[in-house]
């Protein structure tokens, strides 16, 4: 079950490519250079590197939440220790 939304998205961008083999121009203005390549790989190259910039802006951004569970888990682990050292020892039976 968990690998079928990553199947049906492979199946949906592998038919996105064979649909879209034609080539288009890729041209920068002021550069003046030009890039031949297949429509599907114009389209769906931005996008990865949009999702991935956008994964990395949100991993970097959640570091300061991570670096407190972390801070507070180690806390919570040092009471629990305290605690368990508080505890009176059980009666032996007689």
């Amino acid at each position: 079950m968990i690998y079928l939304l990553p199947a049906l998205l492979a199946i949906v961008l592998g038919a996105f490519a064979l649909a879209n083999p034609q080539p288009v121009t890729l041209s920068l203005w002021p550069a003046g250079w030009a890039i031949e390549l297949p429509a599907w790989q114009a389209v769906l190259a931005p996008a990865a590197v949009g999702f991935l910039l956008g994964a990395l802006i949100v991993w970097v951004a959640h570091l300061p939440i991570r670096r407190n569970l972390a801070q507070l888990r180690q806390a919570a682990a040092l009471l629990d220790a305290e605690l368990a050292s508080r505890e009176p020892a059980p009666a032996k039976p007689r």
